[in-house]
C-alpha cells in the first residue's frame, strides 16, 4: 500500500533541486579501467602505509579522492560496517576488496554503498537526520556550499516526497527511486538487499534502458496529486521556498524600486521643462529610461567582478546577498538594459526628434539655446556626437547580446549556421564579442557628456554611475592578467562535456 501511495511529480516538486546534489561521486574510480588503476592505488598504499597497514584517514589519498576526503572516509566506514567491523586501519588485501566494491560499475552496487554510508546504525532504514547527513556529505564532496547550508530544508522536502505516510524513515527501494528520479516508485522498485536474487537482472534491465519494463499501475491523472496535498505540506513548502528565496526577493525588490524611483524622478523633472511643450511625453519617457540605463550599465559589471565576489563569499555579505546567483542577476540586468534601450532610443528616434523637427518657429525658440538658432534636421541630429555614439552603441550591444544568447553561446562552432555565419556561433564568439562592451562604455561616457538639454557639468550624471564599477572591473581584469603571467597552469585532462563532435 505504501508503494502505491508513494508517487513523485518532480517537474513540480521543490525537492528536485535537492536531488541534483545526490549523486555518487567516483571521479577516481568511475573508469572501466579499474583493474589497471589498482596499480596506482597499490603504489600509494606502499607510500602511505605503516607496517603494512593503511590508516582510515589516508584512505581518500590512497584511492585518489584527494579533494573529497570526508566523502572517502564515509565510504571506508560503510564498507567496514559490511564486514561487521569497526576498522581504523586496513591491510593491502582488505584495501583490494574495498577497491573492487567501489569500482563496481553496476547501479545496484553503487546504490548499496550509498545506502550503507547513510544507514550508520545498520537498521535497514534511513531517517530524516540520516538523509540530511547524506546531503551534507554529497555537498561536501561536490564543493556545493549552498546545498550544504540548506541541507535541513532539502531533507524535509525529500522526506515529504518519499515518506507520505509520515513513518519517519525510508527504505532502500525508495532511495533507489530517489536516485533514479523515476515518476513512480513501482518502476525498478525491486529490493537490492543481499538476499535478493534479482539484483543482477535488475541492473541489466537498467543497462538496456528498461526495454522490458512492465507498465506500473498508476492512479488517475491528477488524483494522486490532490490526495497528497495537505495544508501542512503546502505550508512547509512555502516556508522552505521563502527561506531559499528571501535573499533573491529583497535584492530584486530593491533593484526594481531603485529603477522606478530614478525613472519617476527624471520623468517628473523633464515633465516640467520647456522642451516638454514641444516634444511631449516622449521626452520624459526617454530621459527616464536613460536614467535606468545608467544604473543598470553600472550594476551589470558588479556580478562579473570575480575577485570581489570571492572576497564577499567569505564575509557576512553572503548571508544577505545571493552571491551564487550573480550570473543570473547579470542576465536579468542585461534584459533590463535591452528594454531600456528600446524605450530610450525608440522614443528619441520615433517620437521626440520628429516633433522637434516639425515644431513651429515660435515653439522652437525656447530650445534654440540647446540645438542652435536653426531647427535641426533628422540627419543633423543623428550625425552629431550624441547621435553617432548612440547608434554605434546600439549596434555593438545588439551584436554582443545576440551572441550571448544561450543557443548561440553553447552551439558548436560552424554547425548551427550556414557559412560564413557559422563562425558567429560558439563560446569564443560570445567571449570576444563581450569585449566590445569596453568600447560601449567609453562611448557611453562621451554620449552622456554631450547629451541634449543639459548645460551644467553636474547634470551630466553618466560618469557618476559607471566610474566606480568600470574602474573596479578594469582593475580586476588587469590583476587577473598579471596573475596569469606569474602562475603557470598545467592541463591534465580535457573532456568534452556537451558536444562530442567538437573535440
Amino acid at each position: 500500500r505504501r508503494r502505491v501511495q508513494a508517487r513523485l511529480d518532480r517537474s513540480l516538486s521543490g525537492a528536485r533541486r535537492a536531488l541534483k546534489g545526490l549523486r555518487f561521486i567516483s571521479r577516481a574510480t568511475g573508469s572501466t579501467e579499474a583493474t589497471a588503476l589498482w596499480g596506482a592505488v597499490e603504489e600509494r598504499f606502499d607510500a602511505l602505509s605503516r607496517d603494512g597497514l593503511l590508516a582510515r584517514d589516508d584512505f581518500g589519498d590512497c584511492i585518489g579522492m584527494v579533494d573529497s576526503k570526508e566523502f572517502a572516509v564515509g565510504i571506508f566506514d560503510a564498507l567496514a560496517r559490511r564486514r561487521r567491523q569497526n576498522l581504523q586501519r586496513v591491510t593491502k588485501e582488505e584495501l583490494r576488496d574495498f577497491w573492487l566494491q567501489i569500482s563496481d560499475q553496476s547501479f545496484d552496487a553503487r546504490l548499496q554503498i550509498f545506502f550503507d554510508m547513510v544507514d550508520t546504525n545498520v537498521d535497514g532504514r534511513i531517517t530524516r537526520e540520516e538523509v540530511q547527513e547524506l546531503i551534507v556529505l554529497s555537498a561536501s564532496a561536490n564543493k556545493l556550499s549552498k546545498l550544504k547550508e540548506q541541507a535541513e530544508e532539502y531533507a524535509l522536502l525529500i522526506m515529504e516526497e518519499l515518506d507520505p505516510e509520515g513513518l519517519g524513515y525510508i527504505e532502500l527501494w525508495q532511495l533507489e527511486a530517489l536516485l533514479l528520479q523515476r515518476d513512480a516508485y513501482m518502476s525498478y522498485s525491486r529490493p537490492l538487499s543481499s538476499g535478493s536474487g534479482s539484483a543482477a537482472q535488475w541492473s541489466q534491465d537498467i543497462g538496456d534502458g528498461g526495454a522490458q519494463e512492465k507498465p506500473a499501475t498508476t492512479a488517475a491523472p491528477g488524483r494522486g496529486r490532490w490526495q497528497r496535498w495537505s495544508p501542512r505540506r503546502a505550508a512547509g513548502r512555502a516556508r522552505v521556498a521563502a527561506e531559499e528565496n528571501w535573499r533573491r526577493a529583497w535584492v530584486l525588490a530593491l533593484w526594481v524600486a531603485a529603477m522606478a524611483a530614478l525613472f519617476a524622478w527624471r520623468f517628473a523633472q523633464y515633465r516640467r521643462s520647456v522642451a516638454f511643450e514641444v516634444m511631449g511625453y516622449c521626452l520624459p519617457t526617454a530621459k527616464g529610461a536613460a536614467e535606468t540605463l545608467k544604473l543598470n550599465m553600472a550594476l551589470v559589471l558588479l556580478p562579473v567582478c570575480r575577485i570581489t565576489l570571492t572576497r564577499l563569499r567569505s564575509s557576512w555579505a553572503r548571508f544577505l546577498v545571493p552571491l551564487d546567483d550573480c550570473i543570473a542577476f547579470h542576465k536579468v540586468i542585461a534584459m533590463a538594459i535591452a528594454a531600456g534601450i528600446c524605450l530610450h532610443a525608440g522614443n528619441h528616434l520615433a517620437c521626440d526628434f520628429p516633433r522637434l523637427i516639425a515644431s513651429s518657429p515660435g515653439e522652437y525658440r525656447p530650445l534654440a539655446g540647446f540645438f542652435g538658432e536653426e531647427r535641426p534636421t533628422y540627419r543633423s541630429l543623428l550625425s552629431g556626437v550624441v547621435g553617432v555614439t548612440g547608434v554605434v552603441m546600439v549596434v555593438l550591444m545588439a551584436v554582443s547580446f545576440t551572441l550571448a544568447a544561450r543557443p548561440l553561446r553553447r552551439a558548436p562552432t560552424r554547425t548551427r549556421l550556414p557559412s560564413p555565419l557559422g563562425h558567429l556561433a560558439g563560446f569564443n564568439a560570445f567571449w570576444y564579442s563581450h569585449h566590445l562592451l569596453v568600447v560601449v562604455y567609453l562611448l557611453l561616457l562621451v554620449h552622456g557628456w554631450f547629451i541634449f538639454l543639459v548645460t551644467k557639468w553636474y547634470q551630466r550624471t553618466t560618469w557618476m554611475y559607471i566610474a566606480v564599477p568600470f574602474a573596479l572591473h578594469v582593475g580586476e581584469r588587469t590583476l587577473r592578467a598579471l596573475r596569469s603571467k606569474a602562475y603557470a597552469a598545467k592541463i591534465l585532462k580535457v573532456r568534452c562535456a556537451f558536444y562530442q563532435e567538437t573535440c
